[in-house]
């Protein structure tokens, strides 16, 4: 029988560890060896040299023990993932607020907060509202910063693959003043991520939002500026310059001005809104025109990516039904295949939400490794 050298039996020990951490993160309560042997198909010695290793990198704990109740032994240890030996956090930065959630190596949410009715159109304005919202969520959950392992956030922005502000009409000064740079040096020993924040919603309503268990989302954002992002197989689409989804861009699709056309006289949206859900005649037909025009650039992304569902969020997404049959309808008429369009149910901490969801994988992708 050929022996393993050192290289060799160090990658398998390696390996198993991995395996047995994979187990743990994935279970919804504390394993005993046993068990942990079983699922996992190692010895009980591979899965105690594993736990013992994985208990000095902090990544597992011991759990009380469980007793059975068949006798007066010792009651077997039990050992669980170390959810919250790190935390992750996930921003919403806009030109008018922010929105910072906090939560688990798992994503489990433990606290947000947010900083709204702000004026962050200069760089060193977002700079200080992101860095004291953050470390306002961080207390509300009973965590400190150097507890933070990932921290991502979102932009209204196109990020480049070298995760710097490639264009943003919105937001012009932040790009002058280089703020993700500026961040990553205000969180130095932190792994500091930015992605435009329609494409972190879309991440958050495939993670928990209304595009789970899909393979092939969409997610349309209407506000004052309207945005998509887009789940193919799985996977987020960025594009070649991080520009995947913005046919808000085209003319054409007629999203521009879109979100003006739900104004009403005094120039209120929310006033609109509230006609709509009344059954207002005239409130209505600004619904059928809006759910018109928003149908061109949904319709345009359909025929593109066939996608399984289509998410609308923002503040119109508060009209539930009302808007989901409008909207599907004017989409149906000027598509090859019906598409089942829902409504948000993550409300305005998508964005943030998302940010968590993207620290998650890479924890579990890079830290851990075991995805």
């Amino acid at each position: 029988m050929q022996e393993l050298d050192g290289s060799e039996v160090s990658t398998l020990r390696w390996i198993n560890e991995r395996a047995v951490l994979r187990l743990l993160f994935e279970s919804d309560s504390a394993r005993s060896v046993t068990d942990i042997a079983s699922s996992c198909a190692l010895s009980r010695p591979t899965v105690e040299g594993a736990l013992a290793q994985l208990l000095h990198d902090e990544w597992v704990i011991e759990s009380a023990p469980e007793r059975s109740g068949k006798g007066a032994g010792r009651p077997a240890k039990r050992y669980a993932f170390a959810d919250r030996s790190k935390l992750i956090v996930g921003v919403d930065l806009g030109p008018h607020g922010v929105v910072c959630a906090v939560a688990t190596l798992r994503g489990e949410p433990l606290a947000t907060t947010r900083s709204p009715e702000l004026d962050l159109q200069e760089g060193p304005s977002a700079l200080d509202a992101l860095i004291s919202t953050v470390h306002r969520a961080l207390a509300e959950a009973g965590g400190r910063e150097q507890d933070v392992i990932a921290l991502a956030v979102g932009l209204p922005a196109i990020v480049g693959l070298d995760g710097r502000i490639a264009l943003t009409v919105v937001v012009p000064q932040w790009r002058e003043f280089d703020l993700p740079e500026r961040v990553r040096e205000r969180f130095a020993g932190i792994h500091v991520m930015f992605e435009n924040d329609a494409k972190l919603a879309t991440v958050a309503e495939y993670s928990w939002g209304s595009a789970i268990g899909t393979r092939t989302a969409v997610n349309v954002i209407v506000g004052h500026r309207v945005a998509a992002g887009m789940i193919i197989d799985g996977r987020l689409a960025r594009g070649t310059h991080g520009g995947a989804g913005e046919i808000g861009a085209l003319p054409a699709a007629r999203w521009g001005d879109v979100y003006r056309s739900l104004e009403g006289p005094d120039g209120s949206i929310q006033g609109t809104l509230e006609a709509v859900a009344s059954g207002d005649p005239v409130a209505l037909q600004k619904l059928q025109t809006f759910a018109d025009d928003l149908s061109q650039g949904i319709a345009a992304i359909c025929l593109v990516l066939d996608p399984e569902v289509v998410v609308i969020g923002g503040g119109v997404a508060q009209l539930g039904e009302r808007l989901i049959s409008t909207l599907q309808e004017a989409v149906c008429r000027i598509t090859l295949f019906p598409v089942e369009l829902r409504a948000s149910t993550l409300g305005q901490s998508a964005v943030a939400r998302g940010g968590v969801a993207l620290c998650r994988d890479h924890v579990t992708e890079t830290v851990l490794q075991i995805a």
